[in-house]
C-alpha cells in the first residue's frame, strides 16, 4: 500500500461519510461546485521508533551458490495525517459525520483493509476571504494508522549451523 493508495481510501471514505464531493488538495483541477470537502495529506510517520517484526519470504529464485534467495520486509506500524476542509454552507455540519463515524466500528470498515481512523480533532470554523467576501470553512484533523510491509530486497540468511557448548575446565 502507497502513501497514495491511503489518500485515495481515505478521500473516498470521507466522501461516503459527509455525503458530498471529496477531493484530493493540490491536484490543479478545477473548484468543484459547493458544497465539497478537500484532503490534504500532510505527512507520514512511524508509530513506535522500532519496527514490530522482519518477515522473511523464500523466492523460487536461486543465488550463485544455487541456494533459494530471501527478502525482507520490516513491519511498521505508520501514521498518515490529514487536513480536512470543508467548503459551503454550514461547514461544521458537514464534518460532524466523521466525528460520529470514528466512534463506531463499522463505520471505519470501508475506509481500506488494515486502516483505521486513530484520531480526529476538534472541527473548526475557518471562514475564508476569497473574492472580497467572507467564505464559510470549516477545517480538522484526521489520523490513520496501518501497517505496512516495504520489502528491502535481497538479504543474506543463515539457513542452519549448529555449534557446541563446552564447559570450561
Amino acid at each position: 500500500m502507497t502513501n497514495d493508495d491511503v489518500h485515495s481510501a481515505v478521500v473516498r471514505w470521507i466522501k461516503a461519510k459527509t455525503g458530498v464531493i471529496a477531493i484530493k488538495a493540490h491536484q490543479s483541477g478545477r473548484t468543484p461546485a459547493l458544497p465539497y470537502v478537500m484532503v490534504n495529506d500532510t505527512g507520514t510517520a512511524e508509530v513506535r521508533r522500532w519496527h514490530q517484526q522482519t518477515e522473511y519470504t523464500e523466492t523460487d529464485a536461486e543465488n550463485s551458490a544455487g541456494e533459494k534467495i530471501v527478502t525482507a520486509a520490516p513491519v511498521i506500524e505508520m501514521e498518515w495525517r490529514f487536513s480536512v476542509h470543508a467548503y459551503g454552507p454550514s461547514p461544521t455540519d458537514r464534518l460532524r459525520p466523521i466525528v460520529s463515524a470514528v466512534k463506531v466500528s463499522q463505520a471505519m470498515e470501508p475506509l481500506m483493509p488494515g486502516l483505521h481512523v486513530h484520531e480526529v480533532s476538534a472541527i473548526r470554523d475557518v471562514p475564508d476571504w476569497i473574492n472580497n467576501a467572507w467564505q464559510p470553512r470549516a477545517q480538522m484533523d484526521i489520523i490513520v494508522r496501518g501497517i505496512i510491509r516495504d520489502s528491502v530486497g535481497e538479504v543474506d540468511v543463515i539457513d542452519e549451523y549448529s555449534f557446541e557448548i563446552a564447559r570450561a575446565e
